[in-house]
């Protein structure tokens, strides 16, 4: 197959270097200094300075003054994905929907197609009743599915896959939040699951390893250099729309997923038991009503008396405590319904 053509002077203006730093989960750990700049520590390489990263997003380049060396937006996605020129041009080709027009010369030979900006646009910009999954999902060649921000190819979105039919999910509960397999780049061996914002914009992925798969020591839970979990309460931007009678809390991705599947929407995952300060925050910003639902184990326990203790002066608090060893994601729909009605 021949290789198709890219014009790398025109990828290197016109692809955001701001844009590709949301899609690795990097710019929550940086500060904006102002006229177009940020700076902190190395998200690449996990530097510990906090202040050896520099971008300037008017330039588009970027800088690591403690090993990483710097560049511009190839540069970037080279040394993180960790492969060639060529590789990191055709990922940003694909993540960005660019064209490009050999005859056009380096001038006007690209072009980013209608509505197919940036995956990190925030959700009161599409269209109402659209599923998260058509904002992050884009098709490649022969019906392969490209997961952006991963640069890998996913395998189809649909309740298939063994892990993902044994937690009980629907295709149409898949779709909606974006799941998928990651066969190949950060999450590779991965079920790869978003992570938005308050705002609905693509910070993150986080890599659930398969149990079967899961090597001695390996971490259940994979999420990019830098990305601070502690600043992100996972599914807000949906949920606060169904907020008027509160919100549910529970700790992990799934167990989310698992209510809203059924029928509460209005669910929330603090992607942990600990509550942090910012997600206090977040959560009284959106709501003054919480049902606080973690697993039934110690660590369980522990966060829901913490959390209570933060949350009860400021807000109507509901706890809700599951039995040994229970947790959201294994309960029938008739138990939630139950407990939480």
């Amino acid at each position: 197959m021949p290789t198709r053509w890219i014009d790398f002077r025109s990828l290197k203006t016109r692809v955001p270097i701001r844009e590709v730093l949301a899609r690795y989960g990097y710019l929550e750990s940086l500060r904006d200094k102002g006229k177009g700049r940020l700076a902190g520590s190395c998200p690449i390489h996990g530097g510990k300075s906090g202040n050896s990263f520099h971008v300037d997003t008017e330039k588009n380049v970027f800088n690591c003054f403690s090993g990483c060396g710097g560049g511009n937006v190839l540069d970037l996605v080279m040394k993180v994905e960790n492969c060639d020129i060529r590789e990191a041009a055709e990922m940003l080709a694909d993540w960005f929907k660019l064209t490009f027009d050999r005859s056009a010369g380096s001038t006007g030979g690209s072009r980013m197609s209608e509505g197919k900006r940036p995956t990190s646009q925030p959700a009161d910009r599409r269209p109402t009743g659209s599923p998260a999954a058509d904002s992050c999902v884009a098709s490649g060649a022969e019906g392969e599915v490209i997961n952006p921000p991963l640069a890998a190819p996913l395998k189809t979105l649909n309740q298939d896959h063994p892990y993902l039919w044994s937690r009980g999910l629907t295709a149409a509960t898949i779709k909606f939040f974006g799941v998928g397999f990651c066969s190949r780049g950060l999450m590779k061996g991965r079920i790869a699951i978003p992570i938005h914002n308050e705002r609905g914009e693509l910070v993150a992925y986080a890599g659930r390893a398969i149990e079967d798969e899961l090597a001695q020591g390996e971490a259940k839970y994979k999420l990019p250099a830098g990305f601070q979990k502690s600043h992100v309460v996972w599914n807000l931007n949906r949920a606060k729309e169904n907020a008027a009678r509160g919100l549910h809390v529970v700790e992990g991705f799934f167990g989310a997923i698992r209510l809203h599947q059924a029928g509460f929407p209005n669910v929330v995952a603090l992607m942990g038991s600990s509550l942090s300060e910012a997600q206090e925050t977040l959560l009284l910003a959106a709501t003054d009503r919480l049902s606080l639902m973690f697993d039934g184990d110690e660590a369980g326990a522990a966060g829901l008396t913490r959390a209570y203790g933060r949350l009860r002066r400021r807000m109507y608090l509901r706890e809700i405590h599951l039995e040994d060893g229970e947790q959201p994601d294994s309960l029938s729909d008739e138990r939630l319904r139950t407990l939480l009605a």
